[in-house]
This record gives structure tokens, C-alpha cells and sequence, in this order.
């Protein structure tokens, strides 16, 4: 029997890949069915308060499992090539470089970078420098770039980045605009590359595959390939692929329906997404890196970085649920949600199960004190095939890492949900700009990773207090020291990272390049 020919770039040599994801998925929720019927049987009685913040725990866990199996059963892949510019070959674009005090060097590097760009029609690049600067104002000069600076010219306005690129956006024309950071270094086919999604009249913008100058290692996990190479995809077969804020070409007529970039929240990129695909717009993803930046260094600029996207994501969450978003989409409701779910779970759900070891091994109580060996049983096997299933989900890239950095910077997300409950609309956040100059700075990575260290040593020393003060049975603090074990691997890399010498990790001196098939 002939086979019907894929119709989706890439999803034949994928098909197996998914196949195996799905039945995974399909053997791991009966089987945690199973543990919920028998957990709550199971649990001690003497304690309801930590038998409900233990169930509250597992339900996190499979809810989120279940709502991300469900986000990214299918993916989109795409040529390295692009696809045929159409009509668009002629289009004038306008490249947004945003600056405000980043180093001169990172910043030359980036605009020389934008000189070489190619594309056919008339193109200008501005230069939107929030901090002043006349080293900046002069190399744009030199380059034939227009530099615009509200410090300059514009005493008052919107606030942070998507001010910025408001600014600009009132004082430019081109009919699609792309938007670099200040230190993503572009490849010349940047526009080219991606600009003929944007064919389709009803694409928002398209979003390519962010990738970063990290030491070896990558030690905090800045790559994030399970976002980058897994959702996103996902989220491009849904036509609803969140911006990341650079290396993004935007049309034009779609961020003047909205008004601009937003500005409610601390950074535009979701936010905007947000507004664009709730009036209907659709965003395209182009999985390949046109454009290269710095990451943080250090402890202190990832806490910068991820509290930021926290707080902007459960702003969003509390304030303007995507369950209740007017225009969304079913498909954009589930990945918006997806992001927000994923934040409480790291903040609240995790340090609970940090926690409840350390409790018995002091208390000498037990969680569990019915059907044992069944709930243990039972929880393996799904824990087990829940691992599998996320291996195959998101194609092998690291999700363990990436489990690791999500849970270990817990009290950031915690912080973050709390935070937002207090700046519902009107009231604005301060924002922190992520100045490269002061991120490689050391720090104090010792009052920085406080919360970590702390559960890292109750769980590693707290078992053999249990042993020699035999504060429970020796089976129980067994079964609780394999739970340790489990919370010291979690925590690990974002400790042992964290408290590494800095010395070696400094700002890269040479060229970058990114290779891109054209």
C-alpha cells in the first residue's frame, strides 16, 4: 500500500520520534492514576496539613505534564533556506537596534555586524540609544545608520524597552522592522532568511531560534533547547510562537493595530505576542539562529534575567488569564498557560518535596504510614515512564538540565508569583536594564543562592542525624534518603555553577559567527 506523502517539512524522519512520545505519554498517565487512587489512602493522618501540601505538590506535577504533553504533540520544522520572498523581495525594512549603557565593544560589534545585512529592497537600521551615548552616535554616524535617542531628544515617555522602540517606531516607515538587542551580533542573511514567512498576510511576525556566547558547559543553562527547540516548534504549528524580543522581523501594520510594542509589562516581547495573537494575528517560527548574543555570566544576571521573565509571565497569569483572554485561541491559550503553570510548579510545588525529607528525618514522622510498598511502587513506575516521556517529547535536548536550572532557581519564581499579585494593571514594575558591564561582576553568590544552600544541606546531612539519633524507622529514613538524593542532583549544577570561579568567564574578545545552510 502506498504511503501518503507528509505534507509538513521534516515530519516524516520525526514521525517515529513522536510516535514513541506519545505512547510514553499514553502509559504514564494511567499510571499515575493509579498513585493518586492510592496516595491519599496512604497518607498520615496526624498531618493533614503536609499530606495536602504533598498533594497539592503531585498535582502540580502532572498537571503541568499533562498540559505541556498536550502543547507539544506535534512540531513544525522549517528549511534552513526560508521560503520564497514573493511579493515582499522589494519591502522596506527598518532594523531596530536597542541600546542603554552596554558596553561600546559589544555594542560596535553589533552594528557593524547590521552594515553587512543584505536584502533587496530599501533598508535603514536606527540605532535607539535610551543611555545617550556619544561613542554610539558617533559609529552610527560612520556606518550611515540614523541614531535616535530619546535621553537626547525625548525627556519623557514610555517606559523601558518597548518605550524605546515606540520611539522609533513613530519616527520610521519600513513596512516590516527587525529588532536586535544590543549585543545579538546578525548574520547578512538575517532578513532574507526570514522575511518570506511574513508573504502571509496574516503573520504578525516570525521569530528565529535565539542562541548565545555561553562558557563550556553552559553552565546556567542559557541555550534553553527544550524552549528553543522543542516548544517553539510546537508553538509554530499553532501559528502562535512567543516573541523573544530580538532577532524577531515584525510587520508593521500588525504592531500599529495594537497600538505598538506594549508597554504594561517589564519586557514587550510576550506581552506583545500576547496582544497580537488575541486581535487575531499569527507568528511563524524559523528554528535556525540568525544572530548571537551574550547570556548572564553569573548567578546574579540569571536572577535578573529569569525574575524578569517571571514576574512578566504571572503578570500576565493573574491579571490577564489566557483562560479568559477575549480573541485567543484555544492553541494560544494552552501554550500562554503552559508558561505560567510552569512557574508556580518550580516556586511552590518543588520546595515542597525539598522539604518533606528534611521534616521526617527531624520529626521522625512519616508521610506515609499505609499500602507502602504499593504507593512506592507505584510512583517509581510512573516517575520512570514521566522521565521517558519527557525525553522523547522534547527530542532528546536535555531535559533533565533543563528540569535542574527550572527547580533550582525555585525562591526567583516564588518571589516572582508572589510579586506579581501586587502590580495589576496601572501599576508598572521597576525595571532593571540587563547591562552586560555590571553582570559579569562577581557578586555575592553565597547570600544569592541562601535558599539553595540551605535545602542542599538539610537534605545531605539531616539523614544521618535520623540514622544516629534514630528519630524513625530505618526503612522510612531509607526511602527518604533516596528522595534527598534526588533533591541534591536537582540542586547541584545551579550550586556548584553559581560558587565556580568567575575568573574564566568573562565577556568574549573574539568574533562571533553563526553558521546558517543557505
Amino acid at each position: 500500500m502506498r504511503q501518503r506523502p507528509s505534507r509538513r517539512f521534516g515530519e516524516k524522519d520525526d514521525r517515529w520520534r513522536r510516535r514513541r512520545a506519545w505512547l510514553l505519554v499514553a502509559l504514564t498517565i494511567p499510571s499515575a492514576a493509579v498513585y493518586f487512587a492510592l496516595l491519599p489512602g496512604g497518607l498520615n493522618p496526624n498531618h493533614p496539613f503536609i499530606g495536602i501540601l504533598f498533594l497539592f505538590a503531585e498535582a502540580m506535577c502532572l498537571g503541568l505534564f499533562v498540559l505541556s504533553a498536550a502543547d507539544v504533540w506535534r512540531l513544525r520544522y522549517k528549511p534552513s533556506t526560508g521560503v520564497d520572498l514573493g511579493g515582499l523581495g522589494t519591502a522596506s525594512v527598518d532594523v531596530f537596534i536597542t541600546a542603554c549603557g552596554e558596553p561600546i565593544e559589544v555594542l560596535e560589534k553589533t552594528l557593524r555586524a547590521a552594515a553587512k545585512l543584505e536584502w533587496g529592497g530599501p533598508l535603514q537600521v536606527y540605532v535607539l540609544d535610551d543611555a545617550g551615548s556619544g561613542d554610539l552616535r558617533r559609529i552610527a554616524g560612520e556606518l550611515g545608520f540614523t541614531y535616535l535617542s530619546r535621553n537626547h531628544d525625548a525627556r519623557d515617555g514610555e517606559p523601558g524597552k518597548a518605550g524605546n522602540l515606540n520611539f522609533g517606531l513613530e519616527r520610521s516607515d519600513g513596512e516590516l522592522i527587525l529588532v536586535l538587542d544590543a549585543d545579538q551580533v546578525a548574520i547578512p542573511a538575517a532578513i532574507r532568511v526570514m522575511a518570506g514567512y511574513l508573504r502571509f498576510s496574516s503573520v504578525a511576525f516570525v521569530q528565529s531560534k535565539q542562541t548565545f556566547w555561553v562558557p563550556e558547559g553552559d553552565p546556567f543553562n542559557s541555550q534553553d533547547t527544550v524552549f528553543y527547540d522543542t516548544v517553539q516548534l510546537a508553538f509554530d504549528a499553532d501559528d502562535s510562537v512567543i516573541s523573544c524580543g530580538s532577532g524577531v522581523i515584525y510587520r508593521r501594520q500588525a504592531l500599529e493595530e495594537i497600538g505598538g510594542f506594549v508597554t504594561w509589562n517589564l519586557v514587550e516581547d510576550l506581552t506583545t505576542s500576547y496582544e497580537l495573537h488575541s486581535r487575531g494575528w499569527k507568528s511563524l517560527y524559523f528554528p535556525y539562529p540568525v544572530s548571537i548574543g551574550v547570556a548572564p555570566l553569573t548567578i546574579r544576571g540569571v536572577y535578573q534575567q529569569r525574575s524578569q521573565w517571571g514576574l512578566d509571565s504571572m503578570r500576565l497569569f493573574f491579571w490577564d488569564n489566557p483562560l479568559f483572554k477575549k480573541g485567543l485561541k484555544w492553541q494560544a491559550r494552552l501554550n500562554h498557560l503552559v508558561v505560567g503553570t510552569s512557574y508556580i510548579w518550580a516556586g511552590f510545588a518543588m520546595p515542597i518535596f525539598f522539604l518533606i525529607p528534611p521534616w521526617t528525618y527531624l520529626t521522625g514522622n512519616p508521610l506515609i504510614v499505609n499500602s507502602e510498598l504499593e504507593i512506592v511502587i507505584s510512583r517509581l513506575v510512573y516517575f520512570v515512564l514521566y522521565a521517558l516521556s519527557a525525553e522523547h517529547l522534547y527530542r532528546g535536548r536535555n531535559p533533565g538540565k533543563q528540569f535542574q536550572f527550572l527547580a533550582g532557581m525555585f525562591p526567583v519564581y516564588l518571589w516572582s508569583t508572589i510579586k506579581a499579585l501586587f502590580y495589576p494593571p496601572g501599576r508598572r514594575p521597576r525595571y532593571q536594564v540587563s547591562n552586560i558591564s555590571r553582570e559579569h561582576r562577581r557578586g555575592v553568590s553565597l547570600f544569592s543562592l541562601g535558599p539553595q544552600l540551605v535545602v542542599f544541606a538539610a537534605n545531605a546531612v539531616l539523614p544521618f542525624y535520623a540514622i544516629f539519633a534514630v528519630t524513625s524507622n530505618p526503612w522510612i529514613i531509607v526511602a527518604n534518603a533516596l528522595v534527598s538524593c534526588f533533591v541534591l542532583w536537582t540542586l547541584w549544577p545551579i550550586i556548584t555553577e553559581s560558587l565556580r570561579a568567575r575568573e574564566a568567564r568573562s565577556l568574549p574578545t573574539g568574533e562571533f559567527s553563526v553558521e546558517l545552510a543557505t
